[in-house]
C-alpha cells in the first residue's frame, strides 16, 4: 500500500494533474534585473465534463531546517513576491476540455538584487479558499482539486553564490542496519541555490574511495538545512575518512566536512 501511495504521488507531481484539471509547467523561473519586469506563462486545462471556475492565489513559502515546507500568508515573508507579482487572469471559467494560458508578471524592485519566491495555488472555485486550507500541501501535488506552482525570481547578473557544509556526525543506533550521518548546510548568499550533497569514504590503509549517491535539494537565501546522508552496509571492513561533499554550482568550489569512522 505504501508503494502504491508513493507511486501516485510521483505521477501527480510530475504531470500536474488535479482531480479534474491539469496545470503545466509546475515551476516558473524568472531572472528580471532590478527595475525590469518579466512575464512567464502556464496553462490550465479543464478535464471535467462540465463548466468549471478557477481561482489563482499567490502564497509565500518557507522551508525549515529539516527540509519541511509550509505555505505562509502572501506578503508575510521578507523575500515575498506578493507586492511585485501580477496574475492575469486570476479568475476564469473553462468549458469541458477547454484550456487557458495564464500570464505571471514579476517586477523586480529597482534597488534589489536578491532572490524572491512564492507559490501559485490553482484551484476550483468550489474548493476552500481560506488560507488555513493551504498549509501542508506539497508542491505540485493536488489536494481536493488544488495544484501548486513554484515561482522563483533571481536577477540574472546576481552570481554571488556562497554555501558551506559542516558538523558531520553519526546518528546511527547500535540496532540500525544502515549507518546514517547528519551534516549542516548553510546558504550564505542571497540566491536560490540548487545543491547536491554526497558521501565519500576513503580507506586510510589502501586509499580506495567509495562514492555514495547524491542527495539533491534547494536552498533558499540566508537559510540552514540539516541533511541526513546514508552509508551503504556493504562497505569493506577498515578505517575510513568519511567526507560529506557539497556541490552548489558548476562555477563554484566544492565544500566539505569530514570525520573518521570504523567499519567492523
Amino acid at each position: 500500500m505504501r508503494k502504491i501511495a508513493t507511486l501516485l504521488f510521483i505521477i501527480i507531481h510530475m504531470t500536474g494533474y488535479g482531480q479534474d484539471f491539469e496545470v503545466s509547467p509546475l515551476q516558473l523561473f524568472f531572472n528580471s534585473e532590478p527595475g525590469e519586469s518579466q512575464t512567464k506563462y502556464f496553462k490550465v486545462i479543464n478535464h471535467k465534463s462540465t463548466l468549471e471556475t478557477f481561482v489563482i492565489k499567490l502564497s509565500d513559502y518557507s522551508i525549515n531546517s529539516q527540509g519541511v515546507g509550509s505555505y505562509e500568508e502572501a506578503g508575510s515573508m521578507r523575500n515575498s513576491l506578493a507586492n511585485y507579482a501580477s496574475i492575469a487572469p486570476s479568475f476564469f471559467e473553462l468549458a469541458p476540455n477547454e484550456e487557458k494560458e495564464v500570464a505571471v508578471t514579476i517586477q523586480q524592485p529597482a534597488d534589489q538584487y536578491g532572490s524572491r519566491w512564492g507559490v501559485l495555488l490553482v484551484s476550483t472555485a468550489i474548493e476552500q479558499t481560506s488560507f488555513s486550507a493551504d498549509k501542508g500541501i506539497s508542491a505540485g501535488l493536488s489536494l481536493s482539486g488544488r495544484i501548486i506552482i513554484d515561482v522563483f525570481q533571481t536577477p540574472g547578473t546576481n552570481k554571488a553564490y556562497k554555501a558551506n557544509i559542516s558538523n558531520l556526525s553519526e546518528l546511527t543506533e547500535p540496532t540500525d542496519s544502515i549507518r546514517t550521518f547528519t551534516a549542516l548546510v548553510n546558504n550564505l548568499g542571497d540566491i536560490i541555490t540548487n545543491c547536491k550533497a554526497y558521501l565519500i569514504a576513503t580507506n586510510i590503509q589502501t586509499g580506495e574511495e567509495f562514492n555514495f549517491p547524491a542527495y539533491n535539494f534547494t536552498m533558499y537565501p540566508k537559510s540552514s538545512r540539516k541533511l541526513e546522508l546514508r552509508l551503504k552496509a556493504n562497505l569493506p571492513k577498515g578505517t575510513y575518512s568519511l567526507a560529506a561533499i557539497l556541490d552548489y554550482g558548476s562555477n563554484t568550489n566544492l565544500e566539505g566536512t569530514q570525520m573518521m569512522i570504523r567499519v567492523e
